[in-house]
């Protein structure tokens, strides 16, 4: 295959050959392209913003015109193998580790960068095909960044790779110990120029090149694809070349032993040898003598001869028309004297051929032929027979065409000329050109100047300067965008992680295991005056609903949520609102930040005093298919957390009655009925075809899915005397008998039983509860001490080695182990997993007489919950967060069902949504 650009179907255009991009014709260059992108990088990055930084030199150095550089679909699949590939090279080998971080910066755009939409449409690869070492090294990047100026750099380097890798672009391929591209410094062709020295080109010394067995010493500059004759020349030169470097890298291989000979070959070959260079020698001999003994000239004359045979047969076929045609008239066209010259030029070019052919060209020049008259002096008589266009052809005197040209003559169909003088000047001569029909014309131009004049200057001079700028909102900042499309960047440099937290703080031991764990998320709240209505904020949005679930007496708005003082403050006031006392305020991360698995952690300043009651501030999370306050899309949903096809996803956990342990022993003030739940909407038993948002199992039915709750805190006032407390807690269903989970010593694990308790709250008919008390700081109060207090969970979703550790006080509180909600073979019931949903972050402050006493009177307003910062972090080797991932997809689903999470007014998913609940394999309805 050759290397030069070769002829397309359309002329004038060509396209590059695949091998050209493997070749150092554009390897070379293209390394040093890169390179120089790297250096700017490095020498650029001043500690803040590297990937805005990056995009800055990318675009100022042209690359994002790099994919407009090939069209053809087989050639650019090589390109942007080849581009890729280096990147990546550059990031397992580079020594400067913020080069590593910018090749890997720079394989991330140059591939989702690449064309989608385009006339022409251009080729796209959907993978980058990587070696397993090189692979392991890209894996490697963000934990070698530990010098402490690198140090801020993982998050970026672990989101890009997460986003490669959710993507699943990757195609691992096996270890290799070749260089990449090999050998893409040999290409298999080279561009010459004309008398150009071809050993030269090729590496050879002077010396080398004057050598006998030195390839030719000149060669033409060649042109589109090789011809087929020059295929035997270009492999004996291929041989020539082959065998000079061979001599040039010669190694000799010492000898075993005294009765054993060295042997020499080259250095590349492994030891010992396994053939000599005089063996090759012999069989580049006989190659040789092969290529000299071709059928070169008798494929030659083959084509002569098939050349001549057309020929003749043209020349029959035209001796056939000239035969209908004697009558007709033979005009005498002129030959130009250059068209002349050609033809004997091609007459000279078969002088040489064998004698056959000889004859047949004398055939061809007598008199039979048609362009034998009088050729030799530049006029032929054409002999080709009439067609349809010479009966329109007019002869070039006007005389005889027939009409009168009399310019005396007036045409009746021609107004415009009359051959009267007296009329003629009158009209012609005299006429005003302000007349209604030639203003009107005048108008119409001057109307339609104006009109583009408008369109294509004026109104982009208006927008210039009218249209309103906006700072920070670049829409491909490193976070990408969030769930409901707005860019997480705004004033107060607002991205993933606030670059407000401190950098001490970017790295935490986990409460558990001991090990560090990344920062993935934060939000520090320092920028005063932020709101939280819909699209203020590209992570948080406040509801205004009353939340009727839990009977809560205020309603929620937006209104009483802000930042003050470097804080997110939610007050709660005694202010009469849609028709309630009371106003306060929830806002949460739904559907735009989300995590599975990791540790959360968040500093309060509870609300009020630690001695009166009444008060109901929380910290929480919920699984992205519900949305808190949203009625509809609970119905079915909270709290289950469940992947079984069993009596557990039935309505009441029961069917036909039965187990009897579910109707008794539950929850007294409900007549002892264990559960009033509807049954799980998303089950395992959903029935194929039914709407669900996946995924499947292996064995073709679907992952149950849910919106399980677990509870960072809900501050209380109790006891004697009233002291301030935290409840920390998981939600579950389906339930155990009794609401009793298996609470043994390696399931329930409490730090300190000084200050935490298990609580007596267990469950009733709408959830079961897994909650201990914790006794807080008394001094972390708006009203007594005004400090702050750290309280958080860390947890490991899934069944085996499940767990969630709650802390609270800035300690581990208390454990509970997934083998505490084992099945129940009492109630008939499966094992629960510790939630895998993704989970969205939920604070709020309000009131409910279901929560507990609501001491109106001695309570003061307004009073608000203080937060100074919420942080998420998580196993670097286990970084998951998104709304949407891959095995608990949601998007599809929400977007599907969208007003169910939009409408607070639709309380069930059935009657007041009006969707059907998907069918039960259980409860036979397939």
């Amino acid at each position: 295959m050759s290397t030069s650009p070769a002829p397309t179907v359309a002329r004038g255009e060509i396209t590059l050959q695949p091998s050209y991009f493997t070749s150092s014709l554009f390897v070379s260059p293209l390394k040093q392209d890169i390179e120089h992108l790297l250096h700017l990088f490095a020498q650029c990055y001043d500690g803040t913003r590297p990937f805005e930084l990056f995009k800055t030199l990318w675009s100022d150095q042209g690359w994002p015109l790099f994919h407009l550089k090939v069209f053809d679909a087989r050639s650019r699949e090589a390109f942007l193998n080849v581009t890729l590939r280096l990147f990546a090279d550059y990031i397992s080998n580079h020594s400067n580790p913020l080069a590593r971080l910018a090749a890997l910066f720079a394989m991330y755009t140059f591939f989702f960068s690449q064309p989608s939409t385009s006339a022409p449409s251009l080729h796209s690869i959907k993978h980058i095909p990587l070696p397993i070492d090189v692979y392991q090294s890209l894996l490697n990047l963000p934990s070698s960044l530990t010098e402490p100026h690198l140090l801020p750099l993982q998050p970026y380097a672990t989101h890009v790779l997460t986003t490669l890798l959710s993507a699943q672009v990757f195609h691992i391929l096996p270890l290799s110990s070749l260089r990449p591209h090999n050998p893409c410094n040999l290409p298999r062709e080279y561009f010459v120029e004309d008398g150009v020295d071809v050993a030269t080109a090729l590496g050879f010394s002077a010396g080398e090149a004057s050598s006998s067995t030195a390839p030719p010493l000149k060669l033409e500059k060649k042109k589109g694809r090789p011809a087929r004759r020059d295929k035997v020349k270009k492999a004996k030169d291929a041989v020539n070349a082959l065998d000079k470097w061979l001599e040039k890298n010669t190694y000799t291989h010492p000898s075993a032993g005294p009765s054993t000979e060295a042997k020499t070959t080259h250095t590349l070959i492994s030891h010992p040898p396994a053939a000599s260079l005089a063996i090759y020698k012999i069989q580049k001999a006989e190659l040789l003598d092969a290529l000299n003994a071709g059928p070169e000239h008798d494929a030659l004359m083959r084509a002569n001869e098939a050349m001549l045979v057309r020929l003749r047969k043209i020349d029959e076929m035209a001796a056939e028309k000239r035969s209908r045609a004697l009558l007709a008239p033979r005009p005498v066209f002129w030959f130009p004297p250059a068209l002349v010259r050609v033809r004997r030029g091609v007459q000279a070019a078969f002088s040489n051929t064998p004698r056959a052919v000889s004859a047949a060209h004398s055939d061809m020049s007598s008199d039979d032929s048609r362009y034998a008259s009088g050729f030799s002096s530049g006029h032929v008589a054409a002999s080709i027979p009439p067609s349809i266009s010479d009966k329109f052809s007019l002869s070039p005197n006007p005389t005889e065409w027939g009409a009168n040209l009399s310019p005396t003559y007036a045409e009746d169909d021609d107004s415009i000329h009359n051959p009267d003088p007296r009329r003629g000047h009158k009209n012609d001569q005299r006429g005003d050109i302000f007349t209604s029909r030639g203003l009107l014309n005048l108008g119409c131009l001057t109307v339609l100047i104006v009109g583009i004049l408008a369109l294509f200057a004026g109104y982009p001079i208006i927008s210039h300067f009218t249209k309103r700028q906006q700072s920070m909102m670049g829409g491909f900042n490193l976070g990408g965008i969030n769930a409901s499309g707005q860019v997480p960047t705004m004033a107060g440099n607002r991205g993933l992680i606030d670059l407000q937290t401190p950098h001490d703080a970017y790295t935490k031991a986990d409460y558990v295991n001991g090990k560090n764990w990344q920062l993935i998320w934060s939000d520090e709240f320092n920028t005063d005056g932020r709101t939280f209505y819909p699209g203020d904020d590209p992570y948080w949005e406040a509801v205004d609903l009353h939340y009727w679930q839990t009977n809560n007496l205020e309603w929620y708005d937006p209104a009483a949520i802000t930042t003050k003082n470097g804080s997110l403050e939610i007050t709660l006031s005694r202010k009469e609102t849609h028709g309630l006392n009371f106003q306060g305020g929830l806002m949460s991360t739904w559907n735009k930040f989300c995590f599975t698995g990791g540790l959360i952690e968040t500093s309060v300043v509870l609300p009020g005093i630690n001695n009166v009651v009444g008060l109901w501030p929380a910290v929480w999370m919920m699984g992205n298919l519900g949305r808190a306050g949203y009625g509809a899309s609970l119905d079915g949903m909270w709290p289950y957390t469940y992947d079984a096809c069993d009596v557990g996803t039935a309505s009441n956990q029961t069917l036909n009655g039965l187990p009897i342990a579910a109707t008794e022993n539950g929850d007294p003030t409900n007549n002892d009925v264990l559960s009033f739940l509807p049954g799980q909407r998303l089950s395992r038993c959903t029935c194929p075809g039914e709407s669900h948002p996946g995924p499947m199992h292996s064995d073709g039915t679907y992952v149950g899915r849910a919106a399980p709750e677990i509870d960072i805190f809900e501050a209380q006032i109790t006891g004697t005397p009233l002291t301030g407390q935290v409840s920390q807690s998981g939600q579950w269903a389906p339930f155990n008998e009794a609401y009793q989970w298996f609470n043994t010593t390696d399931n329930f694990i409490i730090q300190n039983p000084d200050i935490t308790v298990m609580n007596p709250y267990m469950g009733g008919v709408y959830q079961q509860a897994t909650s201990s008390v914790t006794e807080t700081n008394q001094e972390a109060y708006e009203l007594t001490g005004n400090q702050y207090s750290v309280y958080g969970f860390q947890y490991q979703p899934g069944f085996d080695g499940g767990y969630i550790s709650w802390i609270a006080n800035n300690e581990l509180a208390w454990t509970l182990k997934q083998g505490g909600m084992a099945a129940d073979t009492r109630v008939e019931i499966d094992q629960r997993p510790v939630p895998q949903e993704p989970m969205y972050i939920i604070a709020n402050l309000g009131m409910s007489t279901n929560f507990g006493p609501v001491d109106v009177d001695h309570l003061t307003f307004p009073t608000t919950m203080k937060i100074d910062y919420i942080r998420v972090y998580q196993d670097p080797d286990n970084i998951n967060y998104g709304c949407d991932p891959v095995n608990f997809p949601t998007e599809a689903y929400i977007n599907t069902y969208i007003e169910a999470y939009t409408n607070p007014n639709l309380t069930t998913w059935k009657d007041d949504f009006g969707q059907p609940i998907p069918k039960s394999k259980f409860l036979g309805q397939c």
